[in-house]
Parts: structure tokens; C-alpha cells; sequence
């Protein structure tokens, strides 16, 4: 049996790498909202499962959007409200990662495999190292810079930096990872009142009715199922 080229094995790891870490499974209670521009869009994952969950894969040609999953069955009564002031400076801070993890997403997207084929000098290869790393670096000083806005403590901030130093197709997805461990607090169906506009409120709503028939077909008078249904009509 032949193997694949070397080259190509690499290239197909680094893209393996950054997109098994975008992945998420959602349990049929969560949705995900995210912004693309000033846009905020929200989907509840794939129709099939995997392992009783809902597989959704990011737009991999996006990577600095801001993306959080969110529960629509909790009783708001009972969560956390979320802080919108602080939800904007968040964001904010967020928005200063977008040039590096453009810049990391093509390094290792693009310039790494166009260097590969073309059988590039090992005087390339290293430069093209040393920017990648360079790159991450800048990630990890820039967490270390806004841990306190981005809500992360001295040791999470020098653990995640390390982390995404090991693993540079990983930092493509710092912003992802930021908003995974945040968060969206409160009831994902107030997230999307606030975020979304007319006919994404629509669309989500639509999706979230189908999981809560589908969740009512199993758990007939289920009162957390009821009382989902009944904040649902907020968002039609």
C-alpha cells in the first residue's frame, strides 16, 4: 500500500486540526448565535446526530467571528442574566484578534500548502515557522493584555496561550474557543430576541418549535418543555 505523500499528509492535518476544533455537538436544547459583521445569525445544528447530539461545523472561512451556544430550556427566573454592557466590551475585545487570526488562517491555509507544492527551499519553510509562531505569540500577549475584559484569570490566560502555542492551527480559533468559554448567560431565547433581527427571530424559532415537538413526543407535560413553548411565541 502506498502512502500519501508527506507534504500532503501535513497539509491535511493542519486542516484537520482546525476543523475538529471548530466542530461542536449541541444537545437539542441549544442553539448557537453568530456575528458575521454587525449580523448576528443563530442555527440549532445539523438535522442528523451524532451520539444523541447535533453536530455543527462554523463557516471554516470565518474564523474571527464571535460564536456562543446558548440553552433554550432553563428558567431564565433561575440563570444568570446577561450583562449586555459588559457582553459589548467583550466583544470588543474580541474584534482586536481579528487581524492575527486572519493572518495565522492564511499562513497555515494557504501559504503552507502553496510552499509545499511547490517544494519551497527548507530557508522558506523556516521563515514561514518562525511568522506562524510569531503570530501566536502575538495571540498568547494579547490574551495576556485583556484577560481581565475577556473574564479569564492569570492562570487560564498563561495556560490557554501555552496551549495555542503548541498547536498553532488551534490559535486560528482562539476567538471560538473565547466565546466557548464564556458563554451567552440567561436563556438563549432572550439571547436571540436581543440579537437578532425579524427574520432570523423567524427561522430559530421555527428550529427551536421542532426540537420542542420532538422533545413533547418523548416527554408528554413536561413543565420545562410547556414553558419553553410559551416564552418561544416571544421570539414570532
Amino acid at each position: 500500500m502506498t502512502l500519501p505523500p508527506l507534504e500532503l499528509l501535513l497539509v491535511l492535518g493542519v486542516i484537520g486540526f482546525y476543523l475538529q476544533d471548530s466542530a461542536m455537538l449541541l444537545h437539542y436544547d441549544e442553539i448557537v448565535v453568530v456575528r458575521h459583521g454587525r449580523r448576528w445569525q443563530a442555527s440549532v445544528g445539523s438535522s442528523s446526530q451524532i451520539g444523541g447530539r447535533y453536530p455543527y461545523l462554523p463557516d471554516p472561512l470565518q474564523p474571527a467571528s464571535p460564536l456562543f451556544r446558548s440553552g433554550w430550556l432553563a428558567d431564565p427566573a433561575r440563570t444568570r442574566r446577561e450583562h449586555w454592557a459588559g457582553f459589548g466590551h467583550y466583544l470588543a475585545a474580541l474584534d482586536t484578534f481579528r487581524p492575527a487570526c486572519w493572518t495565522l488562517w492564511s499562513l497555515l491555509l494557504i501559504w503552507l500548502p502553496l510552499l509545499l507544492w511547490r517544494s519551497a527551499s527548507p530557508t522558506a519553510m523556516l521563515g514561514l515557522a518562525l511568522l506562524i509562531y510569531l503570530v501566536v505569540l502575538k495571540i498568547g500577549l494579547r490574551l495576556w493584555r485583556y484577560r481581565r475584559v475577556l473574564e479569564l484569570s492569570d492562570r487560564q490566560a498563561l495556560s490557554l496561550g501555552f496551549e495555542l502555542l503548541c498547536c498553532p492551527p488551534h490559535a486560528i480559533n482562539v476567538v471560538r474557543r473565547l466565546c466557548a468559554r464564556r458563554g451567552l448567560h440567561g436563556n438563549a431565547i432572550d439571547a436571540a430576541r436581543r440579537l437578532l433581527t425579524g427574520a432570523e427571530r423567524g427561522g430559530i424559532a421555527d428550529a427551536i418549535d421542532g426540537r420542542l415537538a420532538m422533545a413533547l413526543d418523548f416527554h408528554d407535560g413536561d413543565a420545562r418543555l410547556i414553558a419553553a413553548k410559551q416564552r418561544l411565541e416571544l421570539l414570532r
